[in-house]
């Protein structure tokens, strides 16, 4: 049953003269609450309620006002509608989009509000051409480079392989010499109270001059100057400090009228050439990794870290933390990919059938994904790789265990004590019932060895004692493993990436131990018991537990004990 929008808007006592323009269009009156009519026009979705009409400021009979959140073409933008709820009854939808509209229009907002929304003005500009760049912003002006395409800017990037090859990398193509220009970075170094522009109103060549001349420092125009050369166009990147505290980053894009002109010329700040080029601004799709880390939530410390162990937990964990920001790991493993367990792993059934090493897999994947990751890999058993000294203990800033060999652990739990790396070790339960890991060497008592008894079982199991390993069996010996899924790897995997962070933002006091548990349905029906620490609720569990901690550990009671686990 169709929508009566007409008979919607003329039963709201604040809309008169209601008229039907064309199926869903409308222009209407709207009283303020202070009496102040207003000319709108309003155009629904078919979707309505699900999705919001959009409302412009009539300008046959209404000038637009120079408010935030106006258009120059008088839409006015009254919701951020990202997070927001409203109801899905029509009339109290009506009542919400003019409630909202009418904050915006009594608004008596100072610039600052145009300012919180630089970029998307900035984006509505007529005549803007978009630019990718792979370009980190810094603090000082230098020159950088732009992939022009077709005859215009295509990417901003900088004077460097390692740039050009991650380009390339992203757009699947080889970035040659000829196809760079020169282009300028600069920052301005005081913060702009102007107007921004928007639409048809962009700054004027000699506005631009202006306002970089007003807002660099001697220093920044005199490296600026030195930026001079005779070409047909000039490419600039501009960070701008806005009143919000922000930093808007803007591209300008010079083209020569006047070829008769020959001489050497700066046209971002010479007053007299401004007439001879024209300028087109350049919004720029920032992909640096700054930005897209920041968008991503994720890690901004630079850290290398070692990752032992890249089966399903492995890489799964390695997968949350290249896609975190993390960009430089080395890979041990000495474990080839079967297809046997392409179901929980993360690089699935088609990278099985190569059968070729997981450490070498999981680079060439990582790699293609992200082309700023850095990996090195060593095929080999890590207990080997530290004995013949491929690697060394102290160069990495954080050691990640994730090979599930309680035997192998305990004797890398032992170097790691040795070396100042802190560590965490991470393992997965057989059939999901749970997951766990520990810091090691981050301060104080507490380590993987600390986690075993007197009967040799682990402190952290949540399943219960059992004479019969936790395994099936399904081609003899060789087709023996341990039951679980990959959601119960991943769960394991984001359990110990949320330590990673906490490590970054040095919120771990010592060495805690943190487990998760899920159901022991399958696990108890194959015959097994859980254990009493099962028992505990699962917010227990996720807590940093330093109960386990053994003053008495052969391995690190020799450390100073700091007693974190006093305090819980």
């Amino acid at each position: 049953m169709s929508m009566n929008f007409r008979k919607l808007l003329q039963n709201k006592e604040y809309l008169d003269k209601v008229i039907s323009v064309e199926p869903y269009h409308y222009e209407l009156s709207f009283e303020l609450r202070n009496g102040y009519p207003i000319p709108l026009t309003i155009t629904f979705s078919p979707l309505f309620p699900m999705q919001l009409p959009i409302v412009h400021i009539n300008e046959k009979y209404h000038h637009i006002p120079d408010i935030p959140h106006v258009m120059s073409s008088g839409l006015v933008c009254f919701l951020e509608k990202e997070g927001v709820i409203w109801s899905d009854i029509p009339e109290r939808t009506l009542d919400f989009v003019f409630d909202r509209v009418e904050m915006v229009l009594n608004s008596n907002s100072p610039q600052i509000e145009y300012h919180r929304e630089f970029s998307y003005y900035f984006g509505t500009l007529e005549n803007t051409n978009h630019v990718f760049s792979v370009y980190t912003p810094e603090d000082e002006p230098t020159e950088i480079s732009v992939l022009a395409m077709g005859g215009k800017p295509f990417a901003f990037l900088t004077n460097d392989m390692k740039s050009r090859s991650l380009l390339g990398k992203l757009l699947n193509t080889n970035i040659k010499s000829r196809n760079l220009e020169k282009a300028y970075y600069i920052p301005l170094d005081y913060t702009y109270k102007g107007k921004v522009p928007q639409f048809d109103r962009f700054w004027s060549n000699e506005e631009i001059t202006n306002l970089i001349r007003n807002h660099i420092s001697k220093d920044t125009l005199l490296k600026i100057t030195k930026f001079s050369m005779n070409k047909k166009r000039y490419f600039y990147m501009l960070r701008i400090p806005l009143l919000t505290g922000d930093q808007a980053i803007i591209g300008l894009w010079y083209e020569k009228v006047n070829h008769s002109l020959s001489k050497k010329v700066i046209p971002l700040i010479d007053d007299s050439v401004v007439d001879d080029f024209i300028v087109t601004p350049l919004f720029i799709f920032r992909n640096d990794d700054t930005t897209l880390i920041e968008r991503g939530g994720g890690i901004k410390k630079p850290l290398n870290t070692l990752l032992v162990g890249c089966g399903s937990v492995g890489s799964d964990l390695l997968f949350m933390l290249a896609r975190s920001g993390m960009k430089h790991f080395t890979l041990v493993d000495d474990d080839r990919m079967k297809i046997e367990n392409s179901y929980r792993h993360f690089l699935g059934m088609n990278k099985s059938i190569e059968s070729k090493p997981k450490v070498e897999l999981l680079r060439e994947e990582f790699e293609n994904r992200y082309p700023n990751v850095h990996i090195k890999t060593i095929e080999n058993e890590v207990l080997d790789t530290i004995e013949n000294g491929e690697i060394e203990l102290n160069d990495f800033d954080l050691i990640l265990v994730a090979i599930g060999d309680h035997n192998i652990e305990r004797r890398l739990n032992k170097l790691i004590l040795e070396s100042s790396t802190p560590a965490i070790f991470t393992w997965v339960e057989a059939y999901g019932i749970g997951g766990h890991a520990l810091v090691v060497n981050n301060g104080g008592n507490g380590c993987y060895e600390c986690l075993i008894d007197n009967e040799l079982r682990l402190y952290s199991s949540l399943a219960g004692k059992s004479e019969v390993p936790f395994i099936k069996n399904m081609n003899g010996c060789a087709g023996a493993f341990t039951p679980y899924g990959s959601i119960d790897s991943m769960e394991t995997a984001l359990l110990a990436s949320r330590l990673v962070f906490r490590f970054l933002e040095d919120d771990i006091k010592g060495n805690p131990l943190v487990s998760w548990k899920g159901s022991s349905k399958t696990f108890e029906e194959s015959g097994f018991q859980t254990s009493n620490r099962y028992n505990q609720s699962k917010d227990i569990l996720g807590q940093d537990d330093y109960e386990y901690i053994n003053r008495s550990c052969k391995a690190c009671s020799n450390l100073k004990d700091v007693a974190y686990y006093e305090q819980y």
